[in-house]
């Protein structure tokens, strides 16, 4: 008897867990696949064909991490001054911060004078010809923040969805 309850209680937790986490999702979350700017409170999103209509840059670099295997290879990208730029050419005047975070939460941040002046940070969407895949289907992207200059991979974000000049 005793069992059949703790089964039933547990089933019942299951399931107001389940429902809270569906009323507490975000409802404002980026379409997967499309890449969202914030710049002084006005919203802009690019999709893939928009951002590889913008230069593209390209390098090699192995991204070094401690939780996961390394990536190498050659990245391709537009630099994440240039997307800023094509979003409002004044983003500079507008914040001092640019904050990334990724569809699973992670946000790594850049100071504005480190991107205005360096070509080294690039959002990617391709490592070695080939799409950087989705969150989906195990993948990196479709978009990654990566650091030509940093050894770490500590700040190269990958399922990049959102980008905040704050």
């Amino acid at each position: 008897m005793k069992k059949k309850h703790i089964i039933i209680i547990l089933i019942v937790m299951a399931a107001v867990v389940a429902v809270l986490a569906y009323l507490n999702r975000p409802e404002d979350q980026p379409v997967s696949g499309n890449l969202e700017i914030s710049i002084s409170g006005k919203t802009f999103v690019y999709t893939m064909k928009d951002i590889q209509s913008l230069p593209k840059i390209e390098f090699e670099k192995e991204i070094v991490s401690s939780s996961q295997e390394n990536q190498k290879g050659l990245f391709t990208g537009v630099t994440l001054h240039d997307l800023l730029n094509a979003a409002n050419p004044d983003w500079q005047k507008q914040g001092t911060m640019v904050v990334c975070r990724a569809e699973d939460g992670f946000v790594s941040s850049f100071d504005v004078t480190e991107v205005a002046t360096d070509n080294n940070i690039i959002v990617a969407y391709l490592i070695d010809g080939k799409s950087l895949g989705t969150k989906e289907d195990s993948g990196k992207g479709p978009f990654r923040i990566v650091v030509q200059d940093d050894e770490f991979g500590t700040r190269s974000t990958y399922w990049l969805s959102e980008i905040e000049v704050q």
